[in-house]
């Protein structure tokens, strides 16, 4: 049996459990900027993220070292310049354009990882690649797209997500998953507490329906979500990661009828088709085909 085999079973259905959980960030991070300011928001997300996953894993954060420090705070600052771009950019524009422009992050981290880590995409990665793109496409786009301030905001964030990706491939073999997401949130949450001292002010209301979607995006979103996701790293690409994390598009455009009561068109329904097309190719490489 192929080394680490069952381990990357787990880790594609883990990821595509919490594209399932991050598809849902979108809407409800729209809605929560109608109560609080961005910079907060992110302090919040961030700080609590921190604190609830040091003291979780307390034992293992005592034999912390300075490679760990190092490493985490590499990744930290990418995963900064991600959310950073990601709440400005949706600031100037719609949701469902920066879920299009953010999920772009699937065609560059195939190339990125062959210029950094020196891991050339095979054919069935480049393909599913472009696939997954061109779903996207349809879930998001209409016919009055252009670009604005924020959609050129969004495709910095695309990079940096992108980038994310490849810092936690580099650095993830020999280090401690949850130590190195501790470090990212520290890392994070500081720069959006200077951010916040320099830009907003200090004062907010925080309403029972406020706690409840601040709760979700920290447990769930946040601690839950970038943990299996540097767990599930070690063990597949970020090739891979970019790719199953498409789904996260799909699954937003699901959830924004939902919560939103936003509409789901044909459209829509053949985007999410596409991008799941997209994931099998690169997945089975027709494997079951060729059986």
């Amino acid at each position: 049996m192929k080394k680490y085999k069952k381990e990357s079973v787990l880790s594609v259905i883990a990821l595509i459990l919490t594209s399932l959980i991050w598809g849902t960030v979108y809407a409800i991070t729209k809605d929560v900027l109608n109560n609080i300011k961005p910079f907060t928001l992110m302090t919040l997300r961030f700080s609590l993220s921190t604190i609830l996953l040091s003291i979780l894993f307390f034992k293992r954060l005592r034999k912390i070292k300075k490679k760990d420090v190092y490493e985490g705070s590499i990744i930290g600052i990418f995963m900064f310049f991600s959310f950073f771009t990601l709440v400005t950019g949706i600031s100037y524009t719609t949701a469902s354009k920066q879920s299009f422009i953010v999920g772009a992050y699937v065609l560059i981290v195939p190339f990125l990882a062959w210029t950094i880590n020196k891991k050339k995409p095979d054919t069935y990665s480049i393909i599913g690649a472009i696939i997954a793109t061109v779903g996207i496409g349809l879930l998001t786009i209409n016919s009055s797209f252009n670009m604005n301030k924020g959609d050129l905001i969004s495709m910095f964030c695309s990079l940096s997500f992108a980038f994310h990706m490849i810092a936690i491939e580099h650095f993830s073999k020999e280090s401690d998953p949850i130590i190195s997401t501790i470090m990212q949130f520290a890392v994070t949450s500081i720069l959006f507490i200077i951010l916040k001292g320099m830009f907003e002010p200090y004062d907010f209301v925080l309403t029972p329906k406020l706690i409840k979607s601040v709760a979700y995006l920290v447990i769930v979103c946040t601690v839950l979500g970038f943990v299996v996701q540097n767990l599930a790293q070690k063990y597949i690409s970020a090739t891979n990661t970019a790719l199953i994390l498409t789904l996260q598009s799909a699954f937003g455009g699901i959830f924004a009828v939902m919560y939103l009561h936003e509409t789901m068109n044909l459209q829509m329904i053949m985007g999410c088709i596409v991008v799941f097309i997209g994931i099998v190719i690169k997945e089975t490489k027709f494997n079951f085909i060729k059986k």
